[in-house]
């Protein structure tokens, strides 16, 4: 039993969690643009992700992340240097736009956690917009990159644009959602200048707010030109999910109750979606 603890905890603290999330969402992209699977993209993504968030999490000081005494932090060091040795090799398949793009969302993850200037706040501590800089770059990830590396498959789909917009806004939103029990939680511990949804508006009203984004989430799927039937009953089951984890949220609360009940929503979520479309994955 002890060591099914420290290999879960393991799994939770070195990120693969979260990046199987931000795999699954990638993924449900694919899918509800119809789009073969595409290895490069999702790997890139899945590795990519572990990388990134444990350079933000163990590395935003250099020193921390490159010179560490303790074994468990150790070993994360070292699974994220073989994980970066993997992206890498699949970056190197991804399309010249797509590299682009991740390059972008790349730069702005980096100073996400690492200030410009050492007088200034990181992007992460900047008052009222970590949220959002959060939702930017997860959308542009899971929804926009696998759209860009396969756009010639998708140049000629008749309301491929209007589809696409909606699903990075729907994306955006949802993250938004997904990430208010994380503020809820950190309330406790977080400075008060950083604004979070919670500090400035409350937790009862951040709820709110929250099941208001999920409803605007449905609607946006109603305006869809090539929403197929799945795509609508998954989500609508993943958003009253979603809904009932924000409304349960508490400042104290059990730690796995964010860091692996609310971020494996997603790949709940990706799951559903390829037992309602028959596993219809290339």
């Amino acid at each position: 039993m002890n060591l099914l603890t420290r290999l879960f905890n393991f799994y939770i603290e070195a990120s693969v969690h979260v990046a199987l999330a931000v795999y699954s969402m990638t993924v449900i992209t694919l899918l509800n643009f119809d789009i073969p699977y595409d290895e490069n993209v999702c790997y890139a993504v899945f590795y990519g992700t572990i990388v990134g968030y444990n350079f933000i999490k163990y590395g935003s000081e250099a020193r921390r992340f490159y010179i560490v005494k303790t074994r468990h932090i150790k070993s994360i060091q070292y699974f994220s240097f073989i994980c970066f040795a993997l992206c890498v090799y699949y970056l190197f398949h991804l399309t010249a736009p797509a590299l682009m793009l991740l390059g972008g969302l790349i730069v702005l993850s980096f100073f996400y956690a690492v200030p410009l200037y050492t007088s200034v706040r990181n992007i992460r501590n900047s008052p009222g917009i970590k949220i959002f800089i959060v939702a930017l770059v997860w959308s542009g990830v899971t929804v926009l990159l696998p759209l860009v590396d396969n756009y010639e498959v998708l140049i000629s789909g008749k309301g491929f644009a209007l589809d696409a917009g909606i699903e990075w806004l729907q994306r955006c939103l949802f993250i938004v959602v997904l990430t208010i029990p994380f503020e809820i939680r950190d309330m406790t511990v977080d400075d008060l200048s950083l604004g979070t949804i919670p500090q400035k508006v409350g937790v009862k009203r951040a709820k709110s707010l929250g099941i208001f984004l999920l409803c605007l989430v449905l609607v946006l799927e109603l305006l869809k030109r090539n929403s197929l039937w799945q795509d609508a009953v998954s989500m609508f089951i993943i958003l009253v999910l979603t809904m009932l984890a924000l409304v349960f949220s508490r400042e104290k609360q059990n730690k796995y109750y964010c860091s692996f009940l609310v971020e494996g929503i997603p790949v709940l979520w990706g799951v559903l979606l390829l037992i309602l479309k028959g596993f219809e994955i290339n």
